[in-house]
């Protein structure tokens, strides 16, 4: 049975996610997604905005909405950007079963067909408006605009992940966040010139730790930023007073994404309970 067939005969007003690259990531960060939703809430009361800059299946999208449906009201806005097109350099991934995989679900649709069914089951009050263009576009037509969390999770290697950070800068209002995903190494911890060499591509092994990483994600971040505190591999740091300060998520409450799948749901649960004691 084909995705789209089995989502209107299977999946009537619920999301889908039952593909194995559905969720890109570790299952943990959607956790601490929630989490910084309810830190943000403690300083302010009123609906907020959110921007996410990659958006693929539309797991973080019902990630962030469940956040603005258990602190605020179900109240606030998404701003979805993603071209939902091929953008691999495939020169630099030929050997990578998951490019050419996920490169598929993008050249037929797949993907967005799938965002677009997994959007329209979030709550009406939560104002989701998508954007398919790549964000280089996007952030040329928001000079006016300000978010209170901008969440960073597109295009991985380091040109990109540099510009998309740089470009929403002056965007976060006062108080406000950046975060993003697939942080799994700091620069710290990784051979840097290794790094750097690499820096075009999008998931390779460190050979100082032996760990997998992503490059331009570690690079960037640590440019710009510096050390940041991190969850698993989610990273975030807050606007205060026009400097970037580190936020702690360790107070506010775990809840778990209610539309996971028992396998995902799992793998959450699982690596919580193994980072609970060290989480900032």
């Amino acid at each position: 049975m084909k995705i789209q067939d089995k989502i209107k005969k299977e999946y009537i007003n619920k999301p889908f996610l039952d593909h194995k690259r559905a969720v890109l990531s570790a299952p943990i960060r959607h956790i601490f997604m929630i989490s910084t939703v309810g830190l943000l809430r403690k300083s302010k009361s009123s609906k907020i905005r959110i921007l996410e800059i990659g958006s693929w299946f539309g797991a973080s999208t019902l990630s962030w909405a469940q956040g603005l449906e258990e602190y605020y009201n179900s109240f606030g806005e998404i701003n979805c950007v993603d071209a939902w097109k091929p953008f691999f350099e495939k020169e630099n991934h030929k050997d990578e079963e998951y490019v050419s995989e996920m490169e598929q679900l993008l050249e037929d649709d797949t993907v967005f067909n799938i965002f677009l069914h997994n959007i329209s089951t979030i709550k009406s009050s939560i104002k989701i408006n998508y954007f398919r263009q790549m964000s280089s576009k996007f952030f040329r037509n928001q000079n006016n605009k300000g978010y209170d969390i901008i969440f960073i999770d597109a295009d991985h290697t380091y040109e990109a992940v540099t510009q998309d950070i740089k470009n929403s800068l002056d965007l976060v209002l006062e108080g406000g966040i950046i975060c993003g995903d697939d942080l799994n190494l700091q620069i710290k911890e990784v051979d840097i010139d290794h790094a750097k060499k690499n820096h075009n591509k999008d998931f390779i092994q460190d050979p100082k730790t032996g760990k997998n990483f992503h490059p331009g994600v570690t690079l960037a971040v640590s440019e710009i930023f510096g050390d940041v505190n991190s969850w698993g591999g989610f990273w975030a740091v807050q606007k205060v007073n026009n400097s970037w300060k580190n936020i702690s998520l360790r107070e506010i409450p775990k809840i778990y994404p209610k539309h996971f799948n028992n396998e995902q749901l799992s793998k959450a649960k699982d690596h919580y309970r193994d980072i609970e004691e060290k989480i900032i």
